[in-house]
């Protein structure tokens, strides 16, 4: 607390600390006087000067205090800058209530510096004086003097002293510091108002700075022990209807002829219990009204009504509640597989849970069984201790249902050409569907490729489905028609198409064209998932050693298979002539180059299919020759 300068001091101290622990354990339960020199939260830095008489100190208001002076304010700061007064004062608040405190720059003689009056105390009591005070200078700082305090309690009727206390030195600390310095005194018989007087004993200048607050005389009595029974685990809770029995354990010898009266105040003050005149109070069938502190008065029996003659007990607060329903809930009925939860949504001490008088291992509001199944339907019971330990209990039925829903729709599915898909999802326990298009009907016809899922309720279970359709067409083939080749000339049957999945010809090749050099009928087989196509040709052959030989079909689609109508000569000719015609007799192709052909467009647009009629006029070993026939354009 200080730093002792000898073994005297040091033993005063030692005193001094054990006696104030005792005091302020038999005498804090009355105070007959306090003084923290007003203000609070919201007041001003600065309060008005103490009243005339209280000090011979000058007072300052705003500026530094300087050596003789005293302010009232809630900050030992300079009131102008905020920081250290003369660079050197700690910087600190008032000890309490947020508002404020003496501060004191000593004077260079020593001398008092506070008086006040201290009236209406009980005649013969033992009483107990208290002060805070704060060094003001911060350990390590060069001044060199701490304040040495003398208390004074006079009689203010003969102006006898009653008593006197010497502190040791002020301490010092690293950050401002607050200490509480007492004393014990009797007042005699007769005495009723006493005169406070706080001295200076230190002499000098440089230091003796200090700051004062929170003065409190208090009225001391016999020791006082408190005990509660009857609520929840010794605290001070209980529940209504319970029995809760207060006592107040208070020492022998104090008082010859001691009275005793109990109190309580719910926040509207204290009053007297009527007829509650023992140590002992019992509170039966105790009911939320009955929530509030109680306290145990305690006098000599002349003195029990009067304010400033009463012990004061320590208080016991009592707080009654009653029992809170659990309003127990549940999420079922559930689907098995799914969370069956349940939940109490009241704050309580402890959950005891029970499934039909099956005790269950959960202590939480929350009780959850993963991945339930319809073994665990059934009655479930949660029993709560509540503040006080109040006990309620609610019970609720669960069930966990089957899940009878099946599959109903198709799996994916291919849709050829046209074709399309009616999905009748309809079944007996199904109260509703939902496609993820937003369609909620059990029958439909799907037209469109793409993804489809089903979710399936009943109210309790679902079930989600799902498949794809894709949609194909079934491929197509058409070869040229019946032709008539010159002997050994190859042709290129071709029956390639995009949709297709397989080719087979009945010479048994498996590619999409063949390629011929006999005569025969050649038929191909083009198919894919949704069917199969099937076409033939057949081919001829002949010596066309003294004709020039025209095919009798071409098929001008880009495939650069039988593209272009050309003559085929096999012999030497000396001119040539080779024209087509339409269908109405109008020349639309015509060459004298035997490598040349028609490539089955009219003025560069797509010639319509069908028959096209030919000549060629030739010239062999100078003897003309012409020759005529037709050609049918395949598409």
């Amino acid at each position: 607390m200080f730093k002792a300068t000898s073994l005297k001091n040091l033993i005063a101290v030692v005193s001094f600390l054990l006696l104030n622990q005792q005091l302020i354990a038999q005498c804090s339960g009355n105070v007959l006087f306090y003084e923290n020199f007003g203000g609070g939260i919201s007041s001003p830095l600065t309060g008005p000067r103490l009243p005339a008489g209280v000090t011979t100190y000058s007072f300052d208001s705003l500026g530094l205090v300087d050596d003789g002076q005293y302010g009232i304010r809630k900050t030992t700061a300079d009131i102008a800058t905020g920081g250290r007064q003369f660079g050197v004062w700690h910087i600190g608040t008032d000890r309490s209530s947020g508002g404020n405190m003496m501060i004191v720059n000593a004077d260079y003689t020593a001398g008092k510096f506070y008086e006040t009056t201290v009236a209406n105390l009980c005649s013969g009591s033992q009483l107990y004086f208290s002060a805070w005070i704060a060094n003001l200078i911060p350990l390590g700082s060069n001044n060199p003097l701490d304040p040495i305090i003398r208390f004074e309690i006079s009689s203010a009727t003969s102006g006898n002293v009653l008593q006197t206390f010497n502190t040791p030195s002020i301490s010092r600390f690293s950050n401002f510091t607050w200490e509480r310095f007492g004393f014990l005194f009797a007042l005699p018989a007769g005495e009723t108002s006493v005169i406070l007087r706080i001295f200076n004993n230190q002499v000098g200048g440089l230091g003796n700075d200090l700051a004062l607050d929170d003065i409190e005389f208090t009225l001391c009595g016999p020791t006082m022990s408190s005990s509660v029974s009857g609520t929840l685990l010794n605290t001070n809770d209980a529940c209504v209807g319970s029995t809760v029995d207060l006592n107040i354990n208070v020492a022998g010898g104090f008082y010859s002829n001691p009275a005793y009266q109990w109190q309580f105040n719910n926040g509207t003050g204290w009053t007297n219990i009527p007829a509650a005149t023992t140590p002992n109070l019992s509170l039966s069938n105790i009911q939320k009204a009955d929530s509030g502190n109680y306290r145990l008065l305690v006098a000599e029996a002349v003195n029990i009504n009067s304010n400033n003659c009463r012990s004061v007990s320590p208080i016991i607060p009592v707080n009654v509640f009653a029992p809170v329903s659990p309003m127990l809930q549940s999420n079922a009925p559930v689907c098995e597989t799914k969370d069956l939860i349940l939940n109490v949504p009241v704050d309580a001490i402890a959950y005891i849970w029970t499934a039909d008088g099956t005790p269950l291992n959960m202590s939480n509001d929350t009780l959850r069984v993963v991945n339930a199944t319809t073994g665990n339907s059934g009655m479930y019971h949660v029993r709560l201790i509540t503040k006080g330990g109040c006990s309620s209990a609610d019970s609720v039925a669960v069930v966990v249902q089957s899940n009878l829903l099946q599959r109903t729709i198709p799996l994916d599915t291919l849709l050829c050409d046209a074709q399309t898909l009616d999905v009748d999802a309809q079944q007996p326990t199904a109260v509703s569907y939902l496609w993820n298009d937003g369609t909620t009907a059990a029958q439909r016809t799907l037209t469109n490729t793409g993804s489809y899922s089903l979710l399936t309720s009943d109210g309790v279970c679902s079930r989600t489905d799902s498949f794809v359709i894709t949609r194909n067409f079934t491929p197509t083939v058409q070869l040229i028609g019946d032709t008539t080749l010159c002997v050994n000339e190859p042709l290129v049957l071709n029956a390639t198409h995009p949709l297709a999945e397989f080719y087979l010809w009945n010479n048994n090749a498996t590619d999409s064209s063949i390629t011929v050099t006999l005569p025969g009928i050649y038929s191909v087989a083009v198919g894919n998932g949704c069917g199969i196509a099937i076409d033939d040709i057949t081919v001829d052959y002949k010596d066309c050693a003294d004709v020039i030989f025209v095919p009798n079909a071409f098929t001008p689609n880009g495939d650069r298979l039988n593209d272009v109508l050309k003559a085929k000569v096999y012999f030497r000719i000396d001119e040539f002539e080779f024209r087509i015609f339409n269908r109405w007799g109008q020349l639309i192709f015509s060459t004298n180059d035997v490598a040349a052909g028609w490539d089955g467009f009219i003025n560069s647009q797509k010639a319509p299919p069908g028959q096209y009629v030919w000549t060629i006029r030739y010239k062999r070993n100078d003897k003309s020759f012409n020759q005529k026939g037709t050609v049918l354009l395949i598409p």
